[in-house]
């Protein structure tokens, strides 16, 4: 992902992480970044309670590179 993906992001939008094998959703987003809540399965991130259940939401910010391994996740 780069700079103008991230800064495009907006609440629902799916996201992936390759390098670590985990997919999240966008909760929401603030002017300094995004929280961003994920799962350890693509199917839970298409499940809104195994999100709320089994899933952790954290914050980054613009300043962080954590975002720079994301991708917008395929939509079915």
């Amino acid at each position: 992902m780069n700079a103008t993906e991230f800064a495009a992001l907006k609440a629902g939008d799916k996201i992936e992480n390759p390098m670590a094998g985990s997919f999240g959703e966008v909760v929401d987003r603030t002017d300094m970044g995004v929280n961003v809540r994920w799962a350890n399965t693509r199917a839970a991130t298409e499940n809104p309670m195994a999100l709320t259940t089994q899933a952790s939401v954290r914050f980054y910010s613009f300043q962080t590179t954590a975002w720079m391994h994301w991708n917008l996740a395929a939509t079915p």
